[in-house]
């Protein structure tokens, strides 16, 4: 993993990440807008460049442009706008060029949508073993954790969630077996409709919970849950 995590967005945009550098940049993908956009703006453009293509690639040609982009990651995000830009098209050219040079003719997308191209949570949703339990609150607000045991993860799924009181956060946990309650990740404070990857291995956990901190680092809950999700 770069010191630099924004660096991996264009990387992540032409599926050059191994599967820890995915979920790791798909956690940080939740918390940052920019990012976000970024990804999306490599994607639409790669996918322009795809419709260029005039014959079918040959099936060595995913791994071959994979090999090559993941010699050219880019910088680290720039504060310039201009900057941002040249990067980011870059990015473009440079997986068009690798296709190029693999084929000599024509452009394609060097992602697919088999189900290991899929995100964590988009995963996890899919999955046959699937797990979702969905709790709603007083206020008309809307919380689901999915859990699949067969993937090890699980994601929680909020809709018009009430922002945390001032100066507090929604941290979410996962419960093992004996009980006790492992951090888990921390909800974005400004999105009423979110979705995250919770940290740790959810294979063998029991349930979920969220609970308000003041402390986005606290390591144990330090109040009453509001919401405890019992898994299957």
């Amino acid at each position: 993993m770069p010191d630099d995590i924004h660096s991996l967005s264009g990387a992540y945009a032409v599926d050059a990440v191994d599967a820890v550098e995915r979920a790791q940049f798909e956690n940080h993908l939740e918390h940052c807008a920019a990012c976000r956009e970024e990804v999306a703006s490599l994607r639409a453009a790669a996918a322009e460049l795809g419709a260029l293509t005039a014959e079918e690639p040959p099936p060595s040609l995913r791994g071959d442009v994979l090999d090559l982009a993941r010699t050219i990651r880019p910088d680290p995000p720039l504060v310039s706008e201009r900057s941002r830009r040249t990067r980011r098209w870059g990015w473009v050219i440079a997986a068009a060029a690798a296709v190029v040079a693999v084929i000599g003719v024509g452009v394609t997308q060097p992602w697919d949508t088999s189900p290991e191209q899929l995100t964590v949570a988009e995963q996890v949703n899919r999955a046959q073993d699937a797990d979702r339990v969905a709790l709603s609150f007083d206020d008309g607000s809307e919380a689901t954790v999915v859990r699949s045991a067969s993937i090890g993860r699980a994601v929680i799924e909020t809709r018009d969630m009430a922002p945390p009181p001032e100066g507090h956060h929604y941290v979410v946990w996962l419960q093992s077996p004996d009980g006790e309650m492992h951090a888990a990740g921390v909800m974005p404070d400004d999105e009423s409709d979110a979705s995250m990857v919770l940290r740790g291995d959810a294979t063998e956990s029991v349930g979920a919970g969220i609970t308000v901190e003041s402390d986005p680092e606290v390591t144990a809950p330090t109040s009453e849950p509001i919401a405890l999700f019992q898994f299957t």
